[in-house]
């Protein structure tokens, strides 16, 4: 088999499996508050908080940190 079709073939094999194991996720907890997409769509947006400094605001403590 050539490389990049075993390589696409990999791909979609892992791909399928992340698809199978959050079905399942979904199946045993969420299903009766969300939809599988909603519940896909949650899980794959960042819940981090964003950092609301400016950019002289950071530059500023970085020159106090290294003095």
């Amino acid at each position: 088999m050539p490389f990049f079709d075993g390589c696409e073939m990999i791909a979609y094999a892992r791909d399928a499996e992340c698809e199978e194991k959050l079905y399942m996720r979904w199946v045993a907890g969420y299903q009766l508050y969300m939809g599988f997409d909603e519940f896909k769509k949650e899980i794959f947006t960042p819940q981090r908080p964003g950092d609301s400094r400016t950019a002289e605001e950071i530059l500023n403590k970085v020159r106090e940190i290294i003095g």
